[in-house]
């Protein structure tokens, strides 16, 4: 009688069914033999498979148990190296993975997309926490930095439009100093060929300050280091920060307006109190002061002045510089709050002449003729403050009447220069009058000052400084109006009282 090839398979498995003691490695090696075999024949069942597996599974069980040291011989040892090259190829794919992760994230930041750029930040950032937590050294973490950065300078708009969720890291110390330690190497080639980079590298900048409060805050994104290592000193940090600010100052030359404007803020709001040898931005802020107008030359005159206060310098022209920029298109600047600011703090001295604090007071008070109602009503309440701090000048107010209408004739000439020349010391404020009858309440009432006893105390400018139109207009509505009364009985319906005379002799219907 002839067996299949499937009945001689499970005829030999049968066989090993019971394989003796004394021969148990032999049985194991023979077992291995039969598995092959069987594997190799087309007609395999996978019940006699499964059999064979758990029957060399026992056999290996009952060897361990007999002999312990058996496992550490022989073959078996070199399973091990098996999951070693497992574990290889696994992190080599999951390296792989992060990195495409990387990449996609940085093309986000660097997008125009707000949501997608603040979102991938937040994303990048706490990859950089997360990856912090498991890497020995900084450099892969310097990288991932150094790859944000450069994802925000060269985005697609200007500003980057991730650079404001980047605010919140920058106030973090050790994210700080990291940036400033990669902000040189990053700087664009040029400011003149590529403005868009060099403002979002100027952007960057902004955000990172060095502060009381940011300071006193403490505040970290990855850790404070140890105190062999920290991760945030101040002096080194204000060493890199004159390493950033000299590599601006070489790339300012013939740069866009917009870019010289963005330099002067970063200097004036982050650079300026923690510069080393601050004197020698006198020649900068001069050239910009004489050589643009408008924004550019209000912030030179800011940093002029702080470099007056701070380092004694002189500058005899800066009250002729300060007259001049009051203009009627200096309201629809933006840093129209810092020239009020400034003109507060120039003419609060007492000994100034008072044919020069005569001319601001006029420029000021023509000026709210042709000026918005928020800019209109800043300038009177500045007005008022002057003729307090130099009580001279209420001479201005006191100004004898006109005989006739030939004789209306002001003194003050504004197209002159010189303010002392101007003549407005034998002028009067008769533009406060006419401001009394403007269709504005608040301004009307503001206006009316120099019809009744001066204040005691001055005006606070500074929030009026915020005020927007709009304020003013809520204020209005919000105010209750005055009733009046048109009838002798409060009205209930359409229909007109009973005791009317209308009614008395006509039927309405």
């Amino acid at each position: 009688m002839k067996l299949t090839n499937k009945s001689k398979n499970s005829a030999q498995i049968k066989r090993a069914k019971a394989p003796t003691k004394s021969n148990g490695l032999n049985a194991s090696a023979k077992l291995k033999k039969k598995l092959k075999a069987s594997l190799n024949s087309n007609d395999v069942d996978a019940e006699e498979l499964g059999f064979v597996a758990f029957k060399e599974k026992k056999e290996e069980q009952q060897q361990v148990k007999q002999n312990p040291n058996s496992k550490a011989k022989g073959k078996p040892k070199e399973k091990p190296k098996e999951k070693d090259t497992n574990n290889s190829t696994s992190s080599s794919s999951k390296t792989f993975v992060l990195d495409e992760k990387w990449s996609l994230l940085l093309a986000r930041l660097g997008g125009s997309s707000k949501e997608e750029g603040g979102a991938a930040l937040k994303d990048c950032m706490q990859s950089i926490l997360n990856e912090a937590k498991r890497a020995k050294n900084k450099d892969l973490l310097r990288e991932r930095q150094r790859s944000i950065l450069e994802a925000l300078i060269n985005s697609e708009t200007t500003p980057a439009v991730a650079l404001p969720a980047f605010e919140k890291y920058a106030r973090c110390l050790d994210v700080m100093q990291m940036t400033y330690e990669l902000l040189p190497e990053l700087k664009p080639d040029s400011f003149v060929d590529s403005p868009n980079q060099a403002l979002n590298y100027l952007g960057i900048i902004n955000l990172l300050d060095l502060g009381k409060t940011v300071l006193n805050a403490k505040e970290y994104h990855i850790g404070a280091g140890t105190k062999e290592n920290p991760s945030f000193d101040y002096d080194n940090t204000r060493q890199l920060l004159n390493t950033v600010w000299n590599g601006i100052i070489s790339s300012c030359s013939g740069v866009e307006e917009k870019v010289h404007r963005q330099v002067l803020v970063v200097l004036l709001e982050r650079i300026l109190p923690h510069l080393e040898n601050p004197i020698l931005l006198t020649d900068f802020l001069m050239d910009s002061l004489h050589s643009f107008e408008g924004p550019i030359a209000l912030l030179a005159l800011q940093g002029i002045f702080s470099l007056m206060q701070h380092q004694n310098i002189t500058y005899p022209d800066v009250y002729v510089k300060l007259y001049n920029m009051f203009y009627p298109r200096i309201f629809y600047n933006k840093y129209k709050a810092r020239l009020f600011y400034l003109a507060d703090i120039f003419l609060t001295s007492t000994h100034l002449p008072e044919n020069l604090v005569a001319a601001f007071v006029k420029r000021l008070a023509r000026l709210c003729l042709k000026s918005p109602t928020e800019d209109a009503i800043i300038m009177i309440r500045f007005i008022c403050n002057l003729l307090l701090r130099h009580t001279g000048l209420q001479r201005l107010i006191c100004a004898t009447a006109a005989a006739s209408a030939l004789e209306i004739e002001d003194p003050y000439d504004e197209s002159v220069l010189d303010p002392v020349k101007s003549g407005a010391l034998n002028s009067s404020l008769w533009e406060m009058i006419l401001l009394q009858k403007h269709a504005v309440p608040e301004v009307a009432n503001a206006a009316r000052f120099v019809s009744k006893s001066l204040p005691v105390m001055e005006f606070d400018l500074g929030p009026l400084l915020e005020m927007k139109e709009c304020d003013i207009f809520d204020d209005e509505v919000k105010k209750a109006a005055k009733q009046f009364m048109l009838n002798f009985e409060r009205p209930k319906n359409f229909a007109l009282p009973k005791t009317d005379v209308v009614t008395k002799y006509f039927d309405i219907l």
